[in-house]
Parts: structure tokens; sequence; C-alpha cells
């Protein structure tokens, strides 16, 4: 299990390897600096304090290691967390209880609509990790459709309810500027149902788009009002709907990031409230393949310095389809997060995709 993204590590010899180990270890424990001493007293490298000093002289010269004050130790910087998660951390396999958690929050029959069992599962996640997690959907309209039904709210107010493979439902309310009788909506929901079962909106689309041009000199009145809907229904499914993105657990993060002070935490909590800057990180997530790592600076978030998020994406059949993220300090249980997002990711492909 590795993490894929836009962040190259440097590659790093076995003695320097395991002083920054040694370190980043150190520092997760106590989030202090941490100084050669302590290093020779803790672990059994057979190295002088002044061999280990110079070492950590070389790390804080490339960058992965950094002194936060004059005559301090030192202290991991956001290179070192990422050489450490990417290089030198195991995943962990999680409780049995845990893994039965989040298959109940993912596979529960009460979750009807998809927008509940994904709500469901970012709020165990955050309970398990007692972290933040966060969950984006770039598409409600990348999982494939078992079933379409049209309902007349009024003459130009369409309700449409989507059945997922999965047998998720999403309700989504479309206006029209034609006019529909139930009778009409009727029509449309066969058609739909007789041709497209089985396929994402997109797909759906484009199959009306191709039998119009292949009508050349007439378009069936049934085509172009379906061609309406299908058109309709994927747009309301982008990313940014409120429907397709979930956070729980930001009350977590406070006092949980080093050096987070009142004003980071006000911050903190007014990102989580906006939501839409976490969107476009996820956003960014989502184009790596599996997990993926956002350390501190990286994340590009005001108050989120002392932060990093982990991430894996979740497929349907047509590609990617969102991720699960947890974000917590940078001095989070890299391998244990691991793990909680490769599964959950995993349990959302499964249920989806039915």
């Amino acid at each position: 299990m590795s993490f894929s993204g836009k962040h190259p590590v440097s590659s790093l010899d076995e003695r320097s390897a395991k002083v920054l180990k040694a370190v980043v270890e150190s520092y997760m424990k106590s989030a202090e600096p941490v100084g050669a001493s302590a290093i020779t007293r803790r672990y059994g490298f057979n190295l002088c304090p002044a061999t280990i000093r110079n070492v950590m002289a070389e790390l804080e010269d490339e960058g992965f290691l950094y002194q936060p004050r004059a005559a301090s130790g030192r202290a991991p910087s956001d290179k070192g967390y990422r050489y450490y998660a990417v290089e030198m951390v195991t995943p962990q396999p999680l409780p049995p209880e845990e893994m039965a958690d989040i298959h109940k929050a993912a596979h529960g029959s009460q979750w009807r609509e998809a927008a509940e069992l994904l709500g469901s599962l970012s709020r165990t996640l955050a309970q398990l990790s007692r972290q933040a997690s966060l969950i984006g959907v770039t598409s409600w309209g990348a999982a494939p459709v078992r079933q379409i039904r049209f309902v007349s709210l009024n003459s130009t107010l369409v309700m449409a309810v989507i059945v997922a493979q999965g047998g998720e439902i999403q309700n989504q309310l479309l206006t029209t500027e034609e006019s529909y009788t139930q009778d009409d909506l009727d029509r449309l929901s066969n058609y739909f149902n007789a041709r497209f079962s089985g396929l994402t909106l997109e797909r759906i689309r484009e199959k009306i788009k191709a039998e119009i041009a292949g009508e050349k000199h007439r378009v069936d009145v049934l085509l172009g009002r379906a061609l309406l809907m299908a058109r309709l229904m994927e747009e309301k499914s982008a990313l940014g709907d409120s429907n397709a993105f979930f956070v729980d657990g930001a009350s977590n993060l406070i006092g949980g990031a080093p050096g987070l002070d009142f004003a980071g935490m006000k911050t903190l909590l007014k990102t989580f409230e906006e939501k839409g800057r976490l969107i476009t990180l996820l956003n960014e997530c989502l184009k790596g393949e599996g997990l993926n790592l956002v350390i501190g600076s990286e994340l590009e978030l005001e108050g989120f310095g002392g932060c990093s998020l982990v991430t894996h994406v979740f497929r349907s059949g047509e590609g990617t389809l969102g991720c699960v993220g947890i974000l917590g300090p940078k001095t989070m249980d890299y391998g244990r997060v691991m793990s909680l997002v490769t599964y959950a990711a995993g349990q959302v492909s499964v249920r989806l995709n039915g």
C-alpha cells in the first residue's frame, strides 16, 4: 500500500533514514524538539551523539528537519513527515469490530439515499479516528443507474427519483420550461428504464444524443424530452451540491494540532463551515490513484499548517466517483489512518456498484 501524488520524496541512505524516523516518532510522542542525546538514549543505533548530531544537521540542510528555536533540538518539516509516511509507515490491520462498524455504516439497509449512507460513513470515521472525516463525490452521475422515475410536482417542476445499482436513492428537483403531465413523465420513465438501465447518467445522455443524430430528418418528441431530462439530472449531480460533500468531527482537531492557537482554531472551524475550500482540496486529491497524502503547507488552507490529510478514492464501473479522507494533526498515526480510509473507500465502492 503506497501513496500517490505530485510531491516526490528524495531518497535517504539507511543511517539518515533511521535518524529521521527516530526524530519523527519522538516528536510525535512529545511535541517537543528532539536532540541528539535523546535519540542516543532511546534508540540503539550504535552511534555517538556527535555522529547523530551531524546526521540531523545534514537532514536539516536537505529540508527534512528544522530547528524551531536557537540551541534547541530538531523537529520534522513537512518534507520529513512526507518521507516518514510514504517510506516508513506500514498500514495497521483494523480490529474486527472497527471493520464491522465501517461495513455497517456503508451497507446498512436503513440508508436508502446515497447521501444518507455517505453521511453515516463520515460520522463513523470521525468517531473511530477521533479526527475529522471528509467524503466527497465528484458526481452522483458517475454511478450506474438501475431505475429512474419521474414524478410531476406541478406543470414545470419534476422530481427525478434515481435508483443506483446498489439500491441507493437520489431525489432531484428539476425545473423545466415545457409543461409535463404525469402521463408524459410515465412515458419518459418507461423509456429510460427499458433502454438505459445499468448505464451512468453521462452515458445515458451520450446515447440519446447519438440516437437524435441518427434521426437526421426528424427528432422524436420523446427523444428530445429524454435528452433534456438527462442533461438536467447530470447537471444536478455535480460536486458542490451540499448532498455531495460530507464532513464530521471538526471539533476533534481542537487542541490536537501542535501550535494551533485560539485564532487558528477559529480559522479552522470557519473553513469547515464554509466547505468550499475543502471541496477544492478533495477535488485535487481525486486526481491521484488510491491513497493520497497532503501535509501542512501543501494543504494551502489558512489555519491548517499543523494538519495532514490522507484520502483514498473510490470508483464506479465508469471511473472515479469520489474519495474518503481523514484530516488530523501531522502527528497522526499514519498507518492506522491509511487503513481506515482504504477500507472505507473499498466498502463505498462495493455498495455504490451494487
